[in-house]
């Protein structure tokens, strides 16, 4: 059971990191902004949730881990909830009446995803600890 939970939150952790730091990145220096927003737009619901998906299993089986590895990957699932079904959902609506707000939920939704991808590395360091 570690050994699944540790490849599914690394495999997660490393297309997070792989995504959030190199390719949107670089969609956004390569193409024009609105060909960017418009493949990025596509890819955050798939992102998102593949994250629930990961937390909701590691939720399931973080309580024989431990108790920290189990809240870590509840408070990860809950911000992946919110961020899949409210974030998203709120900044793509707003980008087209009031671009200000949207950069703010914009703002909301990258701080989202940074903490998620630190908690996720927490649990794997929890995990690598317990021989995983």
């Amino acid at each position: 059971m570690d050994k699944l939970l540790l490849f599914l939150n690394s495999a997660y952790l490393g297309l997070g990191a792989f995504f959030s730091f190199y390719v949107a990145p670089t969609l956004f220096k390569v193409l024009e902004r609105t060909e960017a927003g418009k493949v990025v737009e596509r890819v955050f619901p798939v992102y998102f949730s593949l994250g629930i998906v990961v937390m909701l299993i590691s939720t399931l089986l973080g309580w024989k881990v431990s108790r920290s590895f189990f809240l870590l990957a509840l408070i990860n699932l809950l911000i992946h909830l919110v961020h899949r079904f409210y974030v998203l959902p709120t900044a793509h609506a707003l980008k087209a009446v009031d671009y200000s707000a949207f950069m703010k939920w914009h703002g909301i939704s990258m701080l989202l995803n940074g903490i998620s991808l630190l908690l996720t590395l927490v649990m794997i360091i929890i995990l690598s600890k317990r021989g995983g």
